[in-house]
């Protein structure tokens, strides 16, 4: 990244922190450029930037002041997510904590159950800006459009809004199927097959549909295989018992298994030792998320690894862009890399 994007990035988050109010004057040119250690090219090109992002305007002879942006009397952002009482399944709230520390924008969280008794109406009057983690996008769409509609600063968690326009932050679920299998593939597994919770295949759309289509684009299939992942994920989903789960996967042969899941992972494995104490010796499992119980359990999970700091930094990044910048449309669709962490339910036999 060359110096004046890195620049225009840091005078870009204080404003949207709150550092410079509407109508402040920014450092000149060389003030900028000999606090950050940079040239005055660099220094004016990054004002350039904030010029062209909308962010500041010049006066003649005057300097580079803040623009205003949507005033309101109230710095709350609200936070709603299916667990607001627990980072137990992500912990998005320390990275937007951590953007926020410093400023006088408070965060306030809710349960999806919750938000969607209120008044969609009057949430205007309490919050500049929500960022929303739907528990069931298909049934929550219309609440998410309603807030569209009403110009609402935005964000969606984990899930992207077909055609809504409205921004949204993911990680790479794609790439993490892929990097799952390939780790798979690398300790000599052949067999291996996509354990999901929900029958993703209804849809095709989703975090769920993605990770398992990075895992089946990674596969060496032959032409008589092609139909296998799926009749194989939708025959493991609808196991009722362990005992049936156990039965299936010595049936057909399956050495390896990616959960969509950490919790599905888990599951399973307990599941699969109360039938068969050895089965960590057979049977390789990668989960996805990396949550706390992940390291905890016995074996410990090999999972893809979300960086849930980083996708919620940069969700309030994107919502403090729409509440300074309400003419423009952000639609944009925001993806955070994963990687994987390697543990011992891999380490088979």
């Amino acid at each position: 990244m060359a110096k004046y994007e890195i620049l225009f990035k840091q005078l870009r988050m204080a404003i949207l922190r709150g550092e410079y109010a509407p109508n402040d004057r920014l450092p000149s040119e060389n003030a900028i450029a000999i606090k950050h250690g940079v040239s005055r090219i660099t220094s004016k090109r990054a004002l350039n930037e904030l010029a062209a992002a909308d962010l500041v305007y010049r006066v003649r002879g005057g300097g580079t002041f803040v623009k205003p942006h949507k005033s309101t009397t109230q710095r709350q952002i609200l936070l709603v997510l299916p667990f607001p009482e627990t980072t137990a399944f992500g912990d998005y709230q320390s990275g937007i904590k951590a953007t926020l520390t410093g400023t006088t924008w408070q965060l306030k969280l809710m349960a999806n159950e919750a938000f969607l008794q209120l008044d969609l109406t009057q949430l205007a009057d309490q919050y500049a800006g929500i960022i929303y983690y739907p528990q069931n996008l298909a049934t929550e769409l219309p609440v998410l459009m309603t807030l569209s509609a009403q110009k609402m600063p935005l964000v969606v968690l984990d899930k992207t809004p077909a055609a809504l326009a409205v921004p949204s932050v993911t990680s790479d679920n794609v790439a993490g199927g892929r990097i799952a299998c390939e780790h798979l593939q690398n300790r000599g597994h052949q067999r291996i097959a996509f354990l999901p919770e929900s029958p993703f295949w209804q849809t095709f759309t989703g975090t769920v549909s993605d990770r398992f289509l990075g895992y089946f684009n990674c596969l060496k299939l032959t032409a008589n295989d092609t139909g296998l992942p799926l009749r194989w994920a939708q025959a493991l989903q609808a196991c009722t018992n362990p005992m049936q789960l156990h039965a299936y996967i010595q049936a057909q042969g399956i050495t390896g298994l990616i959960a969509e899941n950490d919790v599905v992972a888990l599951r399973a494995l307990q599941q699969l030792q109360q039938i068969d104490h050895g089965i960590g010796t057979s049977l390789a499992l990668v989960g996805f998320d990396n949550l706390p119980a992940a390291a905890r359990n016995h074996p410990a999970l090999t999972t893809v690894v979300q960086d849930f700091g980083m996708i919620g930094a940069k969700a309030v990044e994107a919502l403090l862009d729409q509440i300074n910048n309400p003419k423009h449309c952000f639609d944009r669709q925001i993806v955070v890399s994963v990687k994987l962490m390697v543990r011992e339910s891999t380490n088979t036999h």
